[in-house]
């Protein structure tokens, strides 16, 4: 018998002595705000299945991704590292086989895990698939699938499990995102003149309304917009349901760990639209984060201490019974709000490659303004990071600084802050990028300037360039 084989027999051996391990269901939304849940205060929102698993478990009022961008932030997740520990710092990168996953763990002690997704940025080309039994990918022509089919793949999945063995699994559900195309009959209160024109909103649509309009995106059009979004809002919650209900009918909700959060959010707001890699606004940042488990997590609870994706894989494992994975750097959520006072969360601006780098700065050329707003260029020859405290967020680019204050909606930065303020906080965020060192898993696929400046800095030795 293997390790694999061992360990999954000590398990079974050990649920005899003992309550079984609960099913673990994570499901994951890309490109979320948490803003736009009702659960999180949205007046307008239309979000009851996920309002009710908040009312039947706990909510984290501030959870933070580490990276919004699609890969480094779902790695971040499974292997509860910062994207710079595991290497992924951008999407054209592949999770390292070395990496140590949750899924891996829990298949180790006897769940049968399985994964569906809907995007080819989550592939097993990606390392998406590491310590799945199963794993329902989109191929590389498609690029990304509707809700319903992926719930549809999932609970077909998991109508064949023997119920002897516990359950892990993760369902992604992509459609919150750029191409906005709602099903119709969740759209509501737009445009009629745009809704005509433009019955979907894909990046194609934005580049040419503003080029009619000498680069400005006119209000209405970011007014269009942000209803799409929230109409595919509305439809994704309509699947959850689905998924809630399926799975409600095969196994017992109550004996599961459920886990609803996201990737990142969006931005809409200054500066920043339609998209959310180069913001580290509260609207890429703050992600929802709810967990329900009546004998884990309770019902109806608000947690306001600051948290970060990389919890999740710990608390996972330890309502599992289960110790966390020495790799691991984040902390169980349980008990968590005893260090309110002291949790530093890092984030960090993606590290473009080369081709990415020309398309993002093409866009803002195209598209200049929204509203009248100046959108913001890509930040592509150096490193912008931040740090997140107890009630303020610090960003640092080059020797650029701006800090906000985290109570209440995100506004302008601080204006004049002391210089000995700035450099406690350089300290901390410093020490922070200590403890979590930078992996450059391919120089290559690193944009030219900004690997310039990491070797400077001595990320990279100048033998690791790319070959010309």
């Amino acid at each position: 018998m293997g390790v694999t084989g061992l360990l999954a027999a000590l398990a079974s051996c050990s649920a005899t002595d003992s309550a079984p391990p609960p099913n673990i269901l994570l499901v994951t939304v890309d490109t979320l705000r948490a803003d736009v849940l009702g659960a999180y205060g949205a007046s307008d929102a239309r979000t009851p299945r996920i309002d009710q698993l908040a009312r039947e478990g706990t909510l984290y009022e501030r959870a933070i991704t580490p990276m919004p961008l699609t890969r480094p932030a779902h790695f971040s997740i499974f292997t509860s590292r910062y994207p710079r520990e595991h290497g992924v710092v951008n999407n054209a990168l592949s999770l390292p086989e070395d990496a140590t996953t949750l899924a891996e763990r829990l298949r180790e002690h006897g769940y049968r895990t399985g994964a569906f997704v809907g995007v080819h940025l989550l592939s097993t080309e990606a390392g998406a698939a590491q310590g799945f039994d199963a794993f329902g990918e989109v191929d590389a022509k498609t690029k990304y699938r509707s809700g319903d089919l992926v719930v549809d793949e999932a609970l077909s999945w998991l109508a064949e499990q023997s119920s002897n063995a516990p359950i892990f699994l993760w369902v992604h559900l992509f459609d919150p995102h750029l191409p906005y195309e709602p099903p119709p009959r969740f759209i509501e209160n737009v445009d009629p003149v745009l809704a005509e024109s433009h019955p979907t909103l894909a990046w194609r649509d934005l580049r040419n309304l503003a080029e009619e309009r000498g680069g400005d995106l006119p209000a209405e059009v970011l007014a269009y917009g942000r209803s799409l979004y929230r109409a595919e809002v509305a439809a994704t919650d309509f699947e959850i349901g689905r998924l809630l209900d399926g799975f409600g009918e095969l196994r017992n909700l109550d004996d599961t760990v459920v886990v609803f959060t996201a990737d990142h959010g969006e931005c809409f707001e200054r500066g920043v639209y339609f998209e959310h890699a180069d913001c580290l606004h509260r609207g890429a940042l703050r992600i929802p984060l709810i967990l329900r488990h009546p004998l884990t997590f309770a019902a109806g609870k608000r947690e306001s201490t600051p948290v970060s994706s990389l919890d999740l894989a710990p608390s996972l494992l330890a309502a599992a019974g289960l110790p966390s994975e020495e790799s691991f750097k984040g902390e169980s959520l349980s008990g968590l709000s005893q260090r309110i006072d002291d949790r530093l969360i890092l984030v960090q601006h993606p590290l473009y490659q080369p081709r990415t780098a020309k398309t993002r700065a093409r866009r803002s050329e195209v598209v200049r303004s929204v509203a009248g707003d100046p959108v913001r260029a890509p930040l592509l020859d150096r490193e912008r990071m931040g740090v997140v405290g107890p009630d303020w967020k610090y960003i640092r680019s080059g020797t650029e600084t701006e800090l906000f204050p985290e109570n209440g909606e995100e506004g302008e930065p601080l204006g004049e802050v002391s210089p000995l303020v700035v450099a406690d906080l350089d300290d901390q965020l410093d020490r922070l990028l200590t403890e979590h060192p930078l992996r450059i898993l391919d120089p290559g696929l690193i944009h030219d300037e900004l690997r310039e400046t990491l070797e400077a800095l001595g990320y990279i030795a100048p033998s690791q360039k790319a070959a010309p």
